[in-house]
C-alpha cells in the first residue's frame, strides 16, 4: 500500500511541477487524471501566449498537436466556435496502427481567435499504453498577421517540438521549444 501511495505522489507532483518548468509555453495539465501505464486519462495542453511579428502580438486561430499511438488514439475536446479533426499518420506499425494521431483544432472565425495576451487549455481523452515511457506531444500554433497584400494574411508559428533538449533559433515567422511530454508510471 506504501508503495502505490509513494508512486502515486511522485506521479501527480510530477505531471504537476515537472512539465510547467520544462514547457514554459505549451504545458500539460493532468487535472487528477491518470499517468498510470495502460489506464485512461484525459490531457490538457495549455496555451501561455499567441504569436510575435515585427512586435506585435497575435492571436492563436489554428491550434494542433501529434498525439503518439502510445497514448491511444485520442478523443479531442469540443470548443465553442472551434472546428476539430483527428487525423491518423499514413505510417503504420506492423498491425497496421498509425504511429501518432493529429488533432488540429481550427477557429471557425476570426471571432473565436485566441487573444494573444490569454491562455486557453486543449483537451483529449485517450488511453495510455500498457509500458510506462515518456510520451511527448508535438504542438503547433498558427497565428496570422496581415500583410501589406490586399487580403492577404501571414501565417506564424509556435512549434513546440523540441524533444532533444535544443531549441533552434527563431526566424522571422517561426518560433520554437520544447514540446510538452508526461512521463508514464507503472501500476
Amino acid at each position: 500500500m506504501k508503495k502505490k501511495f509513494v508512486i502515486f505522489t511522485v506521479a501527480v507532483l510530477s505531471a504537476v511541477f515537472l512539465p510547467s518548468i520544462a514547457n514554459a509555453h505549451v504545458g500539460v495539465q493532468m487535472r487528477g487524471n491518470s499517468l498510470i501505464a495502460g489506464q485512461s486519462s484525459r490531457v490538457y495542453l495549455s496555451l501561455g501566449h499567441g504569436c510575435t511579428y515585427k512586435g506585435v502580438q497575435y492571436g492563436t486561430r489554428i491550434f494542433s498537436t501529434v498525439v503518439p499511438s502510445t497514448a491511444g488514439k485520442p478523443t479531442p475536446e469540443f470548443h465553442q466556435g472551434f472546428k476539430v479533426t483527428v487525423t491518423p499518420s499514413t505510417a503504420v506499425d506492423a498491425k497496421n496502427v498509425p504511429l501518432n494521431y493529429t488533432v488540429t483544432w481550427t477557429a471557425k472565425s476570426a471571432y473565436w481567435t485566441i487573444d494573444p495576451y490569454t491562455f486557453y487549455d486543449f483537451g483529449f481523452k485517450i488511453t495510455w499504453n500498457a509500458t510506462p515511457q515518456k510520451i511527448s506531444f508535438l504542438t503547433t500554433q498558427t497565428c496570422y498577421a496581415p500583410t501589406t497584400s490586399a487580403g492577404e494574411r501571414k501565417p506564424l508559428y509556435l512549434k513546440w517540438i523540441q524533444t532533444d533538449g535544443t531549441t533552434p533559433a527563431a526566424t522571422e515567422d517561426t518560433e520554437f521549444g520544447p514540446a510538452p511530454s508526461v512521463t508514464t508510471v507503472s501500476a
